[in-house]
């Protein structure tokens, strides 16, 4: 990684890491929400495994999906969306830098710090809770490193998949809508809405080879023993594999929103 790029992917981290109230506020937020659904799915379940997902697993994703939610919200670079519109854009447009590898590690630092400050909290009381409230321990060693390169990659396919609301909102104009708009199907497809295993398996059979999933649903499911180590290893294959396409498409848009930009006033 260019110096430069090092050096602005810690300057953002840095600067999240500043926002201990704002991580506060969040873990307690995801905190009730694990609870809530986890609650839900009991009484849905009825104690009955759902695609071999059984109630302890369930709940151990859904506490991982908590834990690291920051990692799986698709977000854009804090003030890039507003330069856009604003047109102070155009002030990177004098510096020496990619500009899609720049906020390629703005938003990674910021994703990262805002990962770190929730989620060891939230899995340790999640560790204590009582019956079937509570987030078990990884199946085996072996699962859990594969869970950790699992969370890396996810984080870096989070980013690159924002890189999308970048763009779109190059073309429109509007932040919010781009990133809403990317967050949404980043969601309903990828796990945070609803489970992917409690999906219909006609439509889990597409899915699973989309890159949303890879964020964190493949991760997750590799811990709680729900995918086997050899299918995770080939999976985190196809999730590199997607990693590189994404960077690449995401660049080139980039470049063509950039060339097509038009600044207007004095």
């Amino acid at each position: 990684m260019n110096k430069s790029y090092l050096g602005i992917f810690k300057m953002e981290f840095k600067g999240e890491l500043q926002y201990r109230n704002k991580a506060i506020s969040g873990i307690f937020t995801q905190f009730f929400w694990g609870l809530l659904q986890i609650y839900l799915y009991v009484a849905f379940l009825n104690d009955t495994p759902v695609n071999g997902f059984s109630i302890s697993q369930m709940a151990t994703y859904i506490w991982l999906g908590q834990a690291f939610f920051a990692m799986r919200f698709i977000t854009m670079p804090k003030r890039t969306g507003d330069n856009i519109v604003n047109g102070n854009v155009s002030y990177n447009f004098v510096r020496p830098l990619d500009l899609y590898n720049n906020w390629f590690c703005e938003n990674l630092g910021q994703k990262i710090a805002a990962t770190l400050l929730r989620f060891p909290l939230i899995i340790v009381i999640a560790l204590f809770l009582p019956g079937n409230l509570k987030m078990y321990a990884p199946v085996n060693i072996t699962a859990l490193l594969l869970t950790i390169l699992g969370i890396i990659l996810g984080i870096c396919l989070s980013v690159a998949i924002s890189m999308f609301a970048v763009y779109l909102t190059f073309k429109t104009l509007s932040q919010k809508g781009s990133a809403t708009i990317v967050a949404t199907i980043s969601g309903l497809l990828g796990g945070i809405v609803i489970p992917l295993p409690l999906m219909p398996q006609s439509l889990q059979n597409v899915i699973n080879y989309l890159p949303f999933r890879f964020i964190s649903d493949l991760p997750f499911r590799i811990y709680i023993g729900n995918i086997g180590i050899t299918e995770g290893l080939i999976f985190l294959g196809i999730g590199i594999a997607w990693l590189i396409v994404l960077i690449i498409i995401g660049k080139l848009l980039i470049k063509s929103a950039l060339k097509n930009t038009v600044i207007q006033g004095g």
